[in-house]
């Protein structure tokens, strides 16, 4: 009787010494899977589809209200002989534009991206301006006009305001535009990077060069019109 319990004892030992080497050999088994390298995923295709996805993205918005001023100086006469119009006229015009700043990723493609062992590179398509709004305050407008000279018509001003959109085309670099549209396009596709893997210290997101104000007046549209 105590041999064949002695047996017994045995073969459970046995038995549990099976179960502990099998478990230890899947473990092993897994481990190594674990450690051998994953290939690695290419991600530029990835990271073109989803920076594409964002369309037009509009990055920024700029609110600028302006007066004009304009005081009237003609002279009547000829070269010889000019003299001064009788009396003043003066008018301030209060004027209120708003800039809208984009970016269109619809073309944007691998040559955009620039890759190397620790860096990537995404080189944005240019900013583009649009003057989406512009509005005269008729109604705020001053006129300073002596008893022997004629009002500014609505005409006058009108032409008086578009000089003023003009002055404020024609000095779009004041504003900041272009690194707000930088800024605002970082803001959306760092995160998306981050998610494919990059480290944020490791992202630049730029233009292809500097646009100073003569790049920038040729860039100006206003809504429903072609970029001059």
């Amino acid at each position: 009787m105590i041999r064949y319990f002695f047996i017994a004892l045995l073969s459970l030992t046995f038995a549990a010494c099976q179960n502990k080497t099998s478990g230890e050999q899947a473990n092993d088994s897994t481990a190594k899977a674990a450690a051998l390298p994953q290939e690695a995923i290419d991600t530029l295709q990835q990271v073109v589809m989803r920076t594409q996805q964002q369309n037009k993205l509009y990055t920024t918005e700029c609110k600028i209200h302006k007066v004009v001023l304009f005081s009237d100086t003609k002279k009547i006469g000829g070269k010889l002989l000019d003299i001064d119009k009788p009396g003043y006229r003066k008018v301030a015009v209060p004027l209120d534009v708003t800039l809208k700043g984009s970016i269109d990723f619809t073309h944007f493609d691998a040559s955009n991206v620039t890759r190397t062992d620790s860096l990537i590179v995404i080189t944005l398509p240019d900013p583009q301006i649009t003057i989406t709004a512009s509005r005269i305050d008729f109604k705020g407008a001053r006129q300073y006009v002596s008893t022997l000279r004629s009002n500014f018509t609505d005409e006058e001003i009108t032409q008086l305001a578009r000089q003023g959109e003009d002055s404020i085309r024609h000095h779009i670099e004041r504003y900041g535009l272009v690194e707000a549209s930088r800024t605002a396009a970082a803001r959306v596709l760092v995160p998306m990077l981050k998610q494919l893997g990059y480290a944020e210290s490791n992202i630049i997101v730029r233009f292809r060069k500097d646009f100073n104000n003569n790049d920038l007046i040729r860039r100006v549209r206003t809504l429903n019109t072609p970029a001059s």
